[in-house]
């Protein structure tokens, strides 16, 4: 008797941090295919090379693969870059996301879409909820909050999923701008007056398998869904806090942390103070209830030290390779 075959997944952003780890944590299971800006060297699914601000390019390159559902990574999160970049952000946070919407409804896929605490301005006095009114601050929120809105208008079936400082081997991320400043200094000014949920991106990646293999009804259902869910680890932190956390866990506890108000750091974007989103709807409706943040940071701190050594002897052999050929 022969298995059924495997779903087919499109995973855009397939290279990015949140990305990879949806790759590596549902190709076992699915048929997964990755959607890049440009050739990457990590990956280990297929993918093709597909600038999704084209309209007509997104659409070929979808419909070629008639994925049984996208999840839609993607996006221009350099929220300072994005302040001084509209255009950009507009075409990659929301002219994209329109244009991965539209070719899924060709197809009749639902779409899992990433979105952000960032569409709220951070002033409500505890957890935002999923039908509080968002108010971003930055036009990074800004952006994300519009590709949200289009979901919401034009999507036949889709979720939205608002995660919150999310940190993973594959990009930027504190810890590692943590753990870099570290072997540099003794010292360094952090700020503490924003509050939120530090969420480890292979937790959320491991989320989505879980939904996508015991949850298949919310995606295939016959009716138009369209929903907004918040998902982290659990817990909170102010940053100094978080920094002070990594060091330790890092065995870099003597390194002293300053905490310092927003204000001193004169970033062209403004941050939420609170970005602290509600779990419980999350858990209710779809049973999902991620772990501790400080359990999850303490599990990927070895896994980002090996990668910072292995980056560090890349540079030194290119390093010397260079001196040599000079």
């Amino acid at each position: 008797m022969s298995s059924s075959p495997r779903m087919k997944i499109l995973i855009t952003g397939a290279g990015g941090m949140l990305g990879t780890d949806l790759t590596e944590s549902l190709k076992a299971e699915f048929e997964v295919i990755g959607l890049e800006r440009r050739p990457v060297t990590h990956l280990t699914v297929p993918y093709d090379i597909c600038d999704l601000t084209q309209a007509r390019k997104t659409r070929d390159t979808v419909l070629s693969h008639r994925p049984e559902a996208i999840i839609h990574t993607a996006a221009m999160t350099d929220v300072d870059y994005c302040e001084e970049h509209h255009e950009e952000a507009l075409e990659n946070n929301v002219a994209a996301t329109e244009h991965v919407v539209d070719a899924a409804n060709e197809i009749d896929a639902p779409v899992i879409f990433y979105s952000t605490d960032y569409v709220f301005d951070g002033n409500k006095k505890g957890d935002y909820r999923e039908e509080d009114v968002p108010h971003p601050l930055s036009f990074y929120g800004k952006t994300k909050r519009m590709g949200e809105e289009y979901i919401l208008r034009a999507a036949k079936r889709a979720l939205i999923f608002r995660i919150t400082w999310l940190f993973g081997i594959w990009g930027r991320c504190f810890p590692k701008a943590i753990l870099r400043q570290a072997a540099a200094a003794t010292k360094m000014n952090v700020v503490d007056d924003q509050i939120g949920r530090p969420t480890w991106s292979w937790d959320v990646a491991q989320a989505m398998r879980e939904l996508l293999l015991n949850k298949k009804e919310l995606f295939f259902a016959q009716s138009a869904t369209r929903e907004i869910f918040h998902l982290g680890n659990s817990g909170t932190v102010h940053w100094a806090d978080y920094a002070r956390f990594i060091l330790k866990g890092a065995g870099l506890g003597a390194v002293k942390i300053k905490d310092i108000p927003s204000a001193h750091l004169k970033r062209p974007a403004p941050r939420p103070e609170n970005s602290v989103l509600s779990l419980e709807k999350t858990a209710k409706v779809l049973g999902l209830k991620l772990r501790p943040w400080e359990e999850a940071t303490l599990e990927f701190l070895p896994k980002l030290k090996t990668e910072l050594a292995v980056l560090e002897a890349k540079a030194k052999a290119q390093a010397a390779e260079k001196e040599n050929t000079a």
